[in-house]
């Protein structure tokens, strides 16, 4: 069994499977980044079978864009003959359309799908690419293939899509996904960046608080707290 410095187990993998992204979003400096070497599925699996042996039993798959990977079913299901109680994605869903089923009948248990935005020039803007369409007939798909929870990552950016934060929360209540809204850090932007696009979360969750029925403060998350409005 493996801890962290605090003393806690670490029972968790992310495994970035490529840098490279068919996005180009305006706040990314890999620009799709194609110079890195990839770790090949055998290597994957023998990085998840030490990390098994270790006590290590939950495995998400992160990039870049996994499913740009011609090879991402194959190694999907080669992670999943090692067992782990959990196999998910993080992925921008433009490339889930055909491929859904195929991930879970493959082992792929959830993903969590970046929608920066439900309106096309937006969605454009800050990605770079005219995907929307794709991403929610991945994401419809994904639903019907069995996926779940699905989460829906969304980074609010001031001036761009804070105005629909109550649109992609109806979204998320309709389709039965779960909603992240995530606040931009100072990390990894730049001053002028975050000081211009960074957009405070405190009246959103006021507002959660007082209309949630329900709030269950995830402990090994960080204390992340995860709202539930009902419907």
């Amino acid at each position: 069994m493996l801890y962290d410095r605090y003393g806690r187990p670490v029972t968790n993998l992310r495994i970035t499977v490529t840098h490279r992204c068919n996005y180009r979003c305006f706040y990314c400096h890999m620009e799709g980044e194609s110079g890195f070497e990839e770790i090949t599925v055998d290597e994957v699996a023998r990085l998840v079978r030490i990390a098994s042996r270790l006590g290590i039993n939950k495995v998400k798959l992160t990039g870049g864009e996994p499913l740009v990977r011609e090879d991402i079913v194959e190694l999907v299901k080669a992670i999943d003959e090692v067992k782990p109680s959990d196999l998910a994605m993080t992925t921008n869903g433009s490339l889930l359309k055909g491929l859904a089923s195929k991930l879970v009948d493959a082992g792929l248990r959830r993903v969590n799908v970046s929608l920066p935005s439900l309106k096309r020039e937006v969605f454009s803007r800050i990605t770079g690419v005219d995907m929307l369409d794709m991403v929610m007939e991945g994401l419809l798909e994904a639903k019907n293939s069995g996926l779940s929870p699905i989460k829906l990552n969304t980074v609010v950016l001031r001036g761009l899509n804070d105005g629909e934060l109550w649109d992609l929360m109806e979204f998320a209540r309709r389709h039965d996904f779960i909603l992240q809204l995530i606040e931009l850090e100072p990390i990894g932007v730049g001053d002028e960046f975050y000081e211009s696009y960074h957009s405070p979360l405190d009246d959103v969750e006021k507002w959660l608080e007082e209309n949630a029925v329900d709030v269950e403060v995830r402990r090994l998350m960080h204390n992340r707290k995860q709202y539930d409005l009902g419907g």
